[in-house]
Order: structure tokens, then sequence, then C-alpha cells
């Protein structure tokens, strides 16, 4: 019988309903208290999942008991090890040298800049490798973890008062540093596997940056007939994956600059579903669920075909940040093109951002091209920001 092992991230995923028909065969480890676990073989909520060993033994050990077949995660921060644990148990997937590629941000630049351009970029062993690659490349500069996500930890370095209020933190030993580049940010999204491809390109409404100087983000769909940006877009994603050892069915979430000169810059590329809100913007457009075509074809089930015609609307998000105070979050806008209102009803009293993810409440919208939606998601935003209101906190 076929045994699969999932590491699970996904906060609302039902692995029965994706994979109904291995439910009975499928042994989930989670970060998050998942509900709809009931026809499952095993579940378990663990926490700390990302940082402890305990789900890589558990795995070892059923693949002794049941023959495990698969092992995935949807999980950037699990790729490596759930590709460890299938190389050791000869397992098919992405190997370790593949995921490190897409997951150590210096590596893959190394790897990407043999077919496409990529920013100048160095790994940090300490402070003067950091002067030295100001000294070469000017100000300003980028520097960040070489395996985070969601615009944690990045600093932006413009002068020198900024790299010396930098070298007052405490160093940290997997830094690289990169050339700043100008121009609007774009990510393509995909599932490729034999017989099977969807690519959807999108532009970020600001840079994931701006969420720390109090920007708003959100995201805005391309057409892909209408807006020709969008075919030069999934061409730079086929030239960005030559360069790669890429498993034979895999996720991608690419995120691209375009200069002022017209070139396109890789920033980053990852072998997992994109997150925020590109699911849902992918669901409502495409009618494609990234993760149930990513891990059903990756354990051999087959996927609903990508649809053949050009969507009839393109969709758009725009989250508005946590304001750093107590406030309350505006209720759904009254906008007929709004597809989907949510706040975040576990947000604390006064949390500021903490990454690119974080949210005080977000609108999805609907238009019939880039242009119109970016028009609505502005017109949105300003009618929730006019209507954020500061509640009390209760004593204790």
């Amino acid at each position: 019988m076929t045994h699969v092992a999932v590491i699970n991230y996904g906060p609302r995923h039902d692995y029965a309903a994706m994979l109904p028909e291995l439910a009975d065969r499928l042994h989930v480890f989670s970060h998050h208290r998942l509900t709809g676990t009931a026809g499952l073989a095993s579940y378990e909520y663990v926490e700390d999942c990302e940082s402890v060993p305990y789900p890589e033994l558990r795995i070892r050990g059923l693949a002794r008991e049941t023959g495990l077949a698969h092992v995935i995660t949807d999980n950037e921060y699990d790729l490596e090890r759930a590709a460890r644990i299938r190389a050791d148990l000869g397992l098919p997937g992405q190997s370790p040298a593949s995921a490190l590629s897409f997951r150590d941000k210096a590596v893959m630049k190394e790897t990407a800049r043999r077919t496409v351009p990529t920013a100048p970029f160095r790994r940090l062993a300490d402070i003067t490798d950091l002067t030295g690659f100001i000294a070469e490349q000017g100000y300003p500069v980028v520097v960040k973890p070489v395996k985070q996500g969601g615009s944690r930890d990045i600093s932006v370095l413009r002068d020198d008062d900024a790299l010396l209020a930098f070298s007052r933190r405490p160093w940290r030993d997997d830094l690289m540093a990169e050339g700043f580049v100008e121009g609007p940010m774009y990510h393509v999204d995909a599932v490729v596997a034999p017989g099977y491809r969807f690519v959807a390109a999108s532009r970020y409404l600001r840079s994931c940056l701006g969420v720390f100087s109090g920007q708003n983000n959100g995201s805005v769909q391309l057409h892909p007939v209408r807006d020709p940006f969008a075919r030069r877009l999934e061409d730079f994603l086929d030239r960005v994956l030559e360069a790669f050892d890429t498993p034979e069915t895999a996720a991608y979430h690419l995120e691209v600059f375009h200069t002022p000169d017209d070139e396109l810059v890789l920033c980053e590329i990852a072998s997992r579903v994109g997150g925020d809100r590109i699911p849902a913007l992918t669901r409502l457009t495409y009618g494609v669920d990234l993760h149930t075509a990513w891990l059903r074809q990756s354990v051999g089930l087959p996927a609903a075909p990508p649809p053949a015609a050009p969507p009839a609307a393109v969709h758009g998000s725009v989250s508005i940040l946590p304001q750093g105070r107590p406030v309350a979050a505006p209720g759904r806008p009254p906008f007929p093109w709004v597809r989907h209102y949510e706040a975040n009803d576990n947000l604390a009293p006064g949390a500021v951002a903490q990454n690119s993810t974080s949210y005080l409440c977000f609108a999805i919208v609907e238009g019939a091209d880039a242009a119109q939606v970016e028009q609505r998601l502005l017109e949105t935003e300003a009618w929730l920001m006019d209507r954020v209101r500061d509640t009390e906190v209760p004593a204790p």
C-alpha cells in the first residue's frame, strides 16, 4: 500500500480533501492544529515543528513500519529536510542539492546567473566583507539572511549612518549582501509536471520591503492574453529554470525586478507555492488550487488540467498593515467588485508588521485587466484606511 508522510505548514489545508484516494494512508505532521483530520492514517500537531527533529525521526520510523512511497511538504523551511529524508530512503522527489539551490539565496544566485541577470551579491563572513562590498558597489545595499522568507530580517543600507546603525546589531553567520535594484517587482507562480504546466504572472502593488516603513502591500494579476508582459515573464521563468536541477514535479514562486532600462533581473525563486494571497487569487481567476495541483502530482495522482481558455477577469489583493496601536479592522468594503474580505481576528492589540505577510485585514478585488484591478485596489485601500478606528485596551 502507498503510504505518504506530510510535513504540513498551511493552517487550513485539508489533506483528506486534496488527496482523497490516499487519505487513510496519509501521515501528517503539522506546524498548526488542523481540522478535518479524522480520516487520516495518523496526524500530529508538532510544537516548534520547523525547529525540532521529531518529524524526521517519526517519518523514518514510518518508513520501517509501512514502507513509505513519498515524503512531501508545503513549507519552504522544510524543503531541505524532506529532500534529505527522501534521499536517505531512496524515494522520488526533489534532491537535497536541488532543494539547497532554491533555499540558499547565495547558491540560488550563483546558479541562476548562468542563464539570467542577477544583482551583484556576496556571502558575508564578517563586517569587512560587507564594507568591501559597499566599497565596490556603492549604496544602497540590501543585507539579508540566505534562508529567510517573507522579507524577514532584511536591512536596506542607504548610507554610512545606516551601516553604523546596522553594526550595533548582533552579527549573524547566515548573511549575504546584494546590490539594490530599482524598479517594480513582479512574481510568477507555476506548477510544472509531466504533461502539466500552469503559469501565472502578477505585479506586487508595492515593494515587499515597504511594510517596514508603513506601506500596505498587495498583488495585481496580469491578464495572460491582454498583457503581453505576462508572456515575457513566463519566458524569463523558463530561462531561470534552465540553470537549476529541477524535480520532475514542482511548484515555483519567482520574483523579478523590471528595471528602468527594461531589463528583467532575478530577485529570488523558490520551489514551493507562493504565500500570502497568491493561492486565493489563483483559485478565483483560473480555478487552479496551486497546492492541490502540486501535491497530487508529487505523489503520482492526476490533477485537474489547467484551463485552456483565458480568464474573463483577473484579481488583486491589498493587505492593510497592523497599525502599531490597538485598532479595529473595518467591515467589508461596499464595492461590488470586492470578491473577498477578511479581518485578522488573531492579531494582538498594538501589533506591528513582522514581515511582508502581516495584516490587519485584506480585500480581494476583480477587474478586467491589471490597470482596472490596481485602480480598484487603491480605492478599496483608501476606504479601509479611512475607517480604521482606535480601540481601548482593557485594563489588566
